[in-house]
């Protein structure tokens, strides 16, 4: 298998390591291989948080299990990127978003040039991220329809909140003069700069280019209503009722009204059941070092694989069974064998 190795994310080696669950059986009951397995962890771009999160996951599996892989962290365009080198046997572990993942399972968005991926399985959630609509407080934007006639930064286009939120917005009768399509960190400067009015993302703050952008401005963060709240979840599954938690950055001393969706650490079909469960068994049970890395990770918990909308890999199902923690029937992929 062809692969091209972008870039391996040295991170902190942990010098003692947590116990997270124990009731699974050893991995000395699964065969080693005569080579090891040389897997890949798609990430995101280099300095964002699928990067770092791909390189310590690479790092813990490979510190764990030597016997079993060398896996490598590969900096990619992102989630749909992701899903589309998993797809292709091009990686084998990735990181992507429910709202990836729900166009990928059906064909939908622009990136999937209609095509349904059938390859991809829950390996474990990683952590939330929430809407965070942001302006200059002095833009007098208030409320999402305050967005007529405004410059709005939706990210980049191949991303799926871009096409979910032009037509969000299409279908709240709201009318953009411009809609400014960009990273994230771009799309910061460009508010800075005057170049657009308010900019969307889903993010776990505080969102680097946002904090720095506070540091010499003053930002409101724009709330949706509870009909914007319930229309959104009612058309998009994949997301959830939420808020900004308060003190998430200086211009949210309360909670801001929005939704949320999961960050997901997704795994191909191709990955044998064995070796599905023993990366899936050593994540959750070093759950500490990945938290050492990136706070997010206290949100790596068995309980939270609840938050899938595809179904899990067999070996997860195995792992999740083996200590107790029952798993909803359609999560379970059609390979497993109990």
């Amino acid at each position: 298998m062809k692969k091209k190795i972008v870039a391996m994310l040295s991170v902190l080696m942990i010098a003692s390591f947590a116990i997270f669950v124990t009731a699974a059986p050893s991995s000395k009951e699964i065969p080693i291989p005569k080579s090891v397995y040389k897997y890949s962890v798609a990430g995101g771009s280099i300095g964002g948080n699928f990067y770092v999160f791909g390189g310590a996951i690479a790092q813990i599996l490979n510190n764990h299990l030597p016997k079993y892989f060398l896996f490598t962290a590969e900096a990619t365009g992102g989630g749909t990127a992701n899903l589309t080198m998993i797809e292709n046997g091009d990686a084998e572990l990735g990181i992507a978003m429910t709202s990836s993942l729900y166009e990928a399972v059906r064909g939908e968005g622009e990136w999937t040039a209609g095509k349904k991926y059938t390859k991809l399985r829950g390996i474990a959630p990683l952590y939330p991220s929430w809407l965070t609509i942001y302006t200059l407080r002095t833009s007098g934007i208030k409320s999402l329809k305050d967005f007529n006639g405004k410059r709005i930064g939706l990210g980049s286009r191949g991303a799926s909140m871009n096409s979910i939120f032009r037509q969000f917005l299409a279908d709240e009768k709201i009318v953009p003069a411009q809609i400014h399509n960009d990273g994230h960190g771009a799309t910061a400067t460009a508010l800075n700069n005057g170049v657009i009015d308010a900019a969307l993302l889903f993010s776990y703050p505080p969102f680097p280019a946002i904090a720095e952008l506070e540091s010499s401005k003053e930002l409101y963060f724009v709330p949706l209503t509870s009909k914007e709240q319930n229309d959104l979840v009612k058309k998009y599954p994949f997301y959830s009722k939420d808020a900004i938690p308060a003190g998430s950055y200086k211009g949210t001393p309360k909670d801001v009204p929005g939704v949320s969706e999961w960050n997901l650490l997704v795994g191909s079909s191709d990955i044998p059941e064995d070796l599905a469960y023993l990366i899936t068994k050593t994540l959750f049970e070093n759950q500490a070092d990945l938290v050492a890395v990136h706070n997010s990770a206290k949100y790596m918990t068995p309980a939270n694989e609840s938050k899938f909308n595809i179904p899990l890999h067999a070996g997860t199902v195995r792992y999740l069974k083996e200590i107790g923690v029952k798993v909803p029937k359609h999560l379970i992929p059609p390979e497993y064998k109990d």
